[in-house]
């Protein structure tokens, strides 16, 4: 299991920009979550974000998505490019399976 602690100042310029970029959206809710936070709640000690996608006020979506060293090690921008990816798959299918017959 790698030691996360070393991508802590990488975590938080994560957490940073994912805060503002999805806070325009009602319906969406990103969370970079470390095992520290007291929010954790994962088996594996790795960091993740947390994704909702809100359906109405009570009804919502979650995924988690790991972030494992192999994609930590990576250029900032390249993170956050492959995570804004997999935030528009997901929300993407979401949309297909609540709201267009899927």
């Amino acid at each position: 299991m790698m030691n996360w602690k070393i991508y802590e100042e990488k975590l938080k310029e994560l957490r940073d920009y994912l805060e503002k970029s999805y806070t325009t959206n009602p319906d969406i809710e990103v969370h970079l979550i470390s095992p520290d936070d007291k929010e954790f709640q994962h088996d594996k000690d790795v960091p993740y974000v947390l994704v909702r996608y809100y359906v109405d006020d009570d009804h919502f979506h979650e995924r988690k998505m790991e972030l494992f060293d192999y994609y930590l090690e990576k250029d900032i921008k390249e993170i956050v490019k492959m995570l804004t990816a997999m935030i528009e798959e997901f929300t993407m299918e979401i949309e297909q399976s609540e709201y267009g017959g899927g």
